[in-house]
């Protein structure tokens, strides 16, 4: 009986480091959102897109990864992808600042100023006159200034 629990606990020893190995390298990566943010810092949109979808492969509930993927989209002037992320984003999270603020610059790129407007009206309530507010509310007023 003795050697029998002693192989079985072999057993289970030997074959531990296989489980845990599998089970950590089916799903998870290395990215982080900090990742994702400095590649969208120095201006490496595809890397940050990629990096980001990484990090949604484990987080995908992560409206800053959604907010990255459509500021970097837009920037590389793919408007469908980048508007496609932002929906996301606020989908996930409805009062995410920076996702209001990046959709409403994609909106007034567009040319649909009622539709930044909401964006703007969103900061308004979610955060006043925080940084992204001011910064929306000025970019549509000298788009509506004709510049």
């Amino acid at each position: 009986m003795r050697r029998i629990l002693l192989t079985a606990g072999l057993a289970v020893i030997m074959a531990t480091p296989t489980a845990v190995y599998a089970a950590g390298s089916s799903s998870s990566s290395s990215a982080s959102i900090g990742d994702v943010k400095r590649y969208v810092e120095k201006e490496e949109y595809g890397r940050a897109i990629h990096k980001a979808e990484e990090y949604l492969g484990d987080n995908p509930r992560s409206a800053d990864a959604y907010n990255y993927i459509g500021y970097s989209q837009r920037k590389l002037g793919k408007t469908d992808a980048a508007k496609t992320a932002y929906e996301r984003a606020l989908s996930i999270d409805a009062n995410h600042v920076g996702a209001h603020e990046y959709y409403g610059e994609l909106q007034i790129t567009l040319g649909d100023m009622a539709e930044a407007d909401k964006h703007l009206a969103a900061l308004t309530r979610i955060c006043g006159d925080c940084a992204e507010q001011k910064d929306l509310a000025q970019k549509i007023a000298k788009a509506k200034a004709g510049g």
